[in-house]
């Protein structure tokens, strides 16, 4: 019985040791590799499109303990040089899913194009690429992997721009919404904030003379017809006036009847459309 006692014994101080060994916390350790590896075409032609995915695949640091970690991208024109970050459709995903419109956009950031006006097309140009890795929560974790080039990268022009709409009225001479007047409509738009890309308000503030403020709004240049946002759907004028306070907000619909202030002294006039909401909204002077 004393043998099979000291036996026991024994054991259960096995059993303690281990139990105490997988109790023990995990110990981080700052990783100093982490690869990106080459995609196997990455000599082929990419051209980049609105809908497109370019995949990248990484190893995950050596953080002392399999980590659930952040991954992330970076992208350059040299290796080296100035990035551009890039977000992972799975941020926890070590296979790593770039959508192709946030590489173009980078592309032209890198190129110096803010705008439009500044696009000039180009031929399929090198890209390179390096993934970020960090644990959430802690900075000091964050490690970049080598970097690996995409031979042929064909962008396009995709800097987010705010959107826009256009008065069309008395005030411009409703000379017509058609595409070969977009030049005479370009001071008549109303744009998005610049800092509210996408969000359907837009601003915009004109010098109108008195007797001339009947307009109403066009969502694209595509004729008389299509596209246009009015008092209501015939195509009559309905007449409105400004508060006491010298603004109003009143609802638009589809329909090619125009807003019609003949109250109106002349002056600066501010106006938003909110397509959140449905509404048009004056303001007197210059209110932005």
């Amino acid at each position: 019985m004393k043998k099979i006692s000291i036996i026991m014994a024994l054991f259960a101080a096995v059993l303690g040791l281990s139990s105490c060994e997988n109790d023990k916390d995990p110990v981080y350790q700052k990783p100093t590799e982490f690869k990106l590896n080459t995609p196997a075409l990455s000599a082929q032609y990419y051209e980049l499109t609105p809908e497109g995915t370019v995949q990248f695949t990484c190893s995950q640091p050596d953080y002392g303990f399999v980590a659930s970690a952040n991954y992330s991208m970076q992208m350059a024109l040299s290796e080296g040089g100035e990035t551009y970050d890039l977000t992972a459709a799975v941020p926890t995903d070590a296979k790593i899913s770039i959508k192709a419109e946030d590489i173009a956009t980078g592309m032209c950031v890198l190129r110096g194009i803010a705008d439009d006006t500044q696009w000039v097309e180009i031929p399929a140009i090198p890209v390179y690429f390096r993934a970020v890795c960090q644990l959430p929560g802690h900075p000091e974790s964050m490690i970049t992997s080598n970097w690996v080039k995409l031979d042929q990268v064909k962008g396009y022009f995709a800097v987010p721009m705010p959107g826009y709409i256009y008065l069309v009225g008395a005030p411009e001479g409703w000379k017509g919404p058609d595409a070969g007047n977009a030049e005479h409509y370009a001071d008549w738009r109303l744009f998005e904030k610049t800092d509210a890309i996408g969000s359907k308000v837009y601003y915009g503030v004109f010098d109108i003379n008195a007797g001339d403020a009947m307009f109403r709004f066009y969502t694209a240049l595509e004729g008389w017809d299509n596209c246009s946002l009015g008092s209501q759907v015939d195509d009559n004028p309905i007449d409105y006036e400004l508060q006491a306070d010298g603004s109003i907000t009143i609802p638009y619909v589809e329909g090619k009847g125009a807003f019609n202030f003949p109250a109106w002294p002349g002056g600066e006039m501010t106006i938003i459309v909110d397509m959140n909401t449905g509404k048009v909204t004056i303001l007197t002077g210059n209110q932005m």
